[in-house]
């Protein structure tokens, strides 16, 4: 298969380094001409690995960089059979989506990676709803300089569509899964992505925020009644904006979360490394995407819309 994965970050880096080897070729768009010149000349290092993912003289991949050379990132057009888009919410401009679109044929599949909600409508618009698919990963990555990435933990990654589902499955797919499967990564092809992605929504703005706001590792959550109180807050709100929106979450969501938590307890939240960077988060998408729902469902969640302007103030 051929593959063309944007967005260099932690999991763009693990799925490159481990997929490379079963791929006919690969293309990572990297997000600076920094990144992608250190990339192409270093390769990826999957730390604690035996060897480096080598790509100079012959390598699988290349590394164009994704805003200037993602039109000549691969010397034969449209016969990508799988796009990766692994880039956080903001990245995914117009501009990109035209991209994008430029390397797609009609065989091309393009798999959304984002957290939150809200850019599978500019992407079905812009690519088309038929070559747009989903993917939840619960896959532990931490990227640790330009080139090198930790493989954190193991996890299950779902891929599937949204919406209508009896077209999905089929071949291609199928073999897909497989080779993911022999690169390591526990995969499960879904027909409930509605409710996965509400699933991981949910996660996301309950530990993100607070991480955040309050400077802290994921598992410090969980050492005081006062933050445990203050993530039950958040996820009764957020059940009850999916409840009102017609998706019946898990009975077992908040002991998942709780879970999560502890099994990436020593992590910093992607939101928290962008405040400490002084990036922008993706609060918009995530806890800000579901005030703005409740807003529209005449909902009062108090607070979600706490978090979200303590994060934005923060921002």
């Amino acid at each position: 298969m051929r593959i063309m994965i944007v967005g260099a970050g932690s999991l763009g880096l693990l799925f490159a380094a481990k997929l490379a080897a079963f791929c006919e070729h690969m293309t990572v768009i990297a997000r600076s001409k920094e990144q992608a010149d250190e990339l192409a000349r270093k390769g990826i290092e999957l730390v604690g690995a035996a060897e480096l993912v080598r790509t100079t003289r012959g390598g699988v991949i290349n590394f164009p960089y994704y805003i200037e050379e993602v039109e000549t990132a691969n010397s034969a057009l449209h016969d990508f059979d799988y796009i990766f888009l692994m880039v956080k919410q903001p990245a995914i401009t117009q501009e990109l989506i035209n991209k994008l679109k430029s390397q797609m044929s009609k065989d091309t599949y393009l798999i959304s990676f984002q957290n939150g909600i809200g850019h599978e409508v500019r992407l079905g618009e812009g690519l088309g709803r038929e070559r747009l698919l989903f993917a939840v990963t619960t896959e532990g990555a931490r990227r640790e300089g330009l080139t090198a990435v930790t493989h954190t933990g193991h996890g299950v990654t779902y891929i599937g569509n949204r919406g209508d589902s009896n077209h999905f499955v089929n071949s291609t797919h199928i073999l897909f899964v497989k080779m993911l499967e022999k690169a390591g990564f526990q995969t499960m092809l879904s027909k409930n992505m509605d409710v996965r992605i509400w699933s991981k929504l949910t996660i996301n703005a309950v530990i993100n925020p607070l991480t955040a706001i309050l400077r802290v590792k994921n598992g410090d959550l969980l050492l005081s009644p006062w933050t445990r109180s203050l993530m039950n807050s958040l996820y009764q709100e957020t059940r009850m904006v999916a409840t009102a929106k017609g998706i019946i979450l898990p009975d077992e969501l908040w002991d998942t979360l709780l879970s999560v938590c502890e099994a990436t307890s020593l992590n910093h939240s992607s939101m928290l490394q962008d405040i400490e960077h002084s990036r922008r988060t993706e609060i918009d998408h995530i806890n800000g995407s579901l005030v703005k729902m409740a807003n529209e469902l005449n909902l009062q969640i108090p607070m979600h819309q706490t978090v979200y302007q303590l994060v934005k103030a923060l921002e």
